[in-house]
């Protein structure tokens, strides 16, 4: 879905859909994916130290994708790099908030725990 509303976007701006969005869709994809199932993992296999598996998440799919973006700023010249850089943080907060609302939702689905006994 959000391939789509990019590629909607560039078209009403009269802006190419090239390689490199696709290349960002791609990326963006990929490691939401990779950390949401090691998040979830750790919310079936260790729900306390699922905050943990959250909040790193959370930090290294910052820091990855804040060098990319840097890159793509420095690396590109301006007339592409601009649109590309904000469409790549766009769709940063895009899949962070989808994550955000989908881990949120199944912590929230956890059985409670029994009186006085321990999670696995």
């Amino acid at each position: 879905m959000a391939g789509a509303v990019l590629y909607g976007v560039l078209y009403a701006l009269h802006l190419p859909f090239t390689w490199p969005y696709a290349a960002v869709l791609a990326y963006l994809t990929a490691i939401t994916l990779v950390l949401l199932r090691w998040q979830e993992n750790g919310l079936r296999t260790d729900p306390k130290g699922f905050v943990n598996r959250f909040m790193l998440g959370l930090v290294l799919k910052m820091m990855l994708s804040l060098a990319l973006i840097v890159a793509v700023l420095f690396l590109l010249p301006r007339p592409t790099a601009l649109p590309l850089a904000l469409s790549f943080a766009l769709l940063y907060l895009a899949f962070l908030s989808f994550s955000t609302v989908r881990l949120s939702a199944r912590s929230r689905s956890l059985p409670a725990p029994k009186a006085g006994a321990p999670r696995p």
